[in-house]
């Protein structure tokens, strides 16, 4: 219901701008967009605003594992929110998850102000710079699941203070992303003595070659004293991208002031790596139902101490993406194999569950508003 609330606060706020109408040359309008609002200046240009755009992200699958034969149905995510531009200098983001493991999720509550130009400030909870959008959010991943520095590095948003500021915006852009953070997490505002801090150096844009380093650095207590660094590289035309990207994060914790007894407990490792290389080729079809079909395929690897223990899980995934005909929704539908190849090297601190490693055949609906 807190979520719920929180959505219709920032409705009305949008609403509420509506007043403007009555002193100024105002006028809004309902397009694609969402509810665009139009300003005429007093020398007659036209100033146009998305005050407030629907969000609606619905992604469900069927899900076999072909060791077991166990199968199941699944909602992975029922996301709806909205955002927006309040004026060029303020804009706002609000998304809940109806279907995150069975329960209701704030995910993305957030303000971002443009005091001078290039540069961007974010407060509330958001995604971290350590983490590419097609790594994490399901509208941008190109396979059923996320590769696996997006689901066991750390979590993909949490609640803080985010500084963006492009240094060069033409020709090849270069940005710098840094920011302050409770550092455990999402929908926990907790008190620390100890922020948790991140930055992203960027290089290029989303179109052509992109590539960034980045960094973060997280201190829970004494047994949770994270270094996280990293680095990707992706490129991007209109027949096809290619992704790869590195992430290493190290615990830094002691057994001189922990003890041997607890150390030896709490620590299976001192570090813990992950790589992936992935790759889609856009190609259009004269078809009623696609537009486009995207064959891809992606492999990841992780591993404890990798130079002392090497990889202790590899996956290789292929798959199908047959892109709807829309002009409203972004539509696809899915079609994936995921196959490991496990070693002897204990994994089990991050795959928990005999199904999080086993062989899947994986067929899936998105649906992006």
């Amino acid at each position: 219901m807190k979520a719920l609330k929180l959505l219709l606060a920032v409705v009305m706020v949008a609403v509420a701008s509506l007043q403007l109408s009555a002193q100024e040359s105002v006028s809004y309008k309902i397009s694609k967009k969402g509810l665009v609002r139009s300003k005429v200046a007093e020398d007659s240009t036209v100033e146009q605003l998305t005050v407030l755009k629907p969000i609606l992200i619905f992604k469900g699958r069927y899900e076999l594992g072909t060791e077991s034969g166990d199968s199941r149905f699944a909602l992975r995510n029922s996301r709806v929110g909205v955002q927006g531009d309040l004026s060029k200098q303020i804009s706002y983001k609000f998304m809940v998850d109806f279907s995150d493991n069975g329960k209701l999720r704030v995910l993305d509550l957030y303000a971002t102000i443009k005091p001078v130009k290039g540069l961007k400030l974010t407060f509330g909870q958001g995604g971290l710079p350590i983490f590419n959008s097609y790594t994490t959010s399901p509208n941008s991943i190109d396979f059923a699941n996320r590769p696996f520095i997006g689901k066991y590095i750390f979590s993909s948003r949490d609640i803080g203070l985010t500084a963006n500021y492009t240094i060069k915006q033409k020709g090849f852009p270069i940005a710098v992303e840094a920011g302050v953070y409770n550092g455990d997490g999402i929908n926990n505002p907790v008190w620390t003595g100890t922020l948790a801090y991140s930055g992203r150096l960027l290089f290029g844009s989303m179109k052509g070659w992109r590539t960034s380093v980045k960094f973060l650095r997280s201190k829970a207590d004494e047994l949770e004293n994270y270094y996280i660094w990293g680095a990707d590289l992706r490129y991007e035309n209109s027949d096809f991208k290619f992704e790869a990207e590195y992430m290493n994060k190290f615990n830094d914790i002691n057994a001189d002031e922990m003890g041997d007894e607890l150390y030896s407990a709490a620590e299976p490792y001192k570090s813990l790596s992950i790589a992936y290389v992935q790759g889609l080729f856009k190609i259009p079809v004269q078809s009623q139902a696609f537009k486009r079909i995207e064959p891809c395929f992606r492999w990841d690897g992780a591993g404890y101490d990798l130079l002392d223990r090497g990889l202790g899980c590899n996956r290789a995934t292929a798959g199908v993406n047959f892109v709807l005909n829309s002009d409203t929704f972004t539509s696809l539908f899915r079609v994936n194999y995921e196959h490991y190849f496990n070693n002897s090297k204990d994994m089990s601190p991050i795959f928990t569950s005999q199904y999080h490693n086993e062989n899947k055949l994986s067929l899936e609906l998105l649906i992006v508003f």
